[in-house]
């Protein structure tokens, strides 16, 4: 068996799922400065590195509860800050 073989991971159970190889330069936050690509990815509020990760947290559970378009900026501002 090599990789590509069979079906995993299939959670919405899709008919016919095809392989998918994606190749390119991945250069997180701050070394993509050093290589001229700038790039703004939250970092994931499970870091212990965060600093925003309880509000955002907490701004997440909450648009979970009562989903909201005025919210979104707020959570984007705090997962951008992370």
């Amino acid at each position: 068996m090599q990789s590509g073989i069979g079906v995993v991971h299939n959670a919405l159970l899709l008919d016919g799922p095809e392989l998918t190889v994606v190749r390119g330069p991945f250069r997180p936050a701050p070394r993509s400065f050093l290589h001229g690509e700038p790039v703004m990815s939250p970092q994931p509020p499970w870091f212990v590195t965060n600093r925003t990760a309880a509000t955002t947290g907490r701004l997440l559970t909450d648009f979970a509860a009562a989903p909201r378009w005025s919210a979104l900026p707020r959570i984007f501002t705090f997962a951008l800050r992370g």
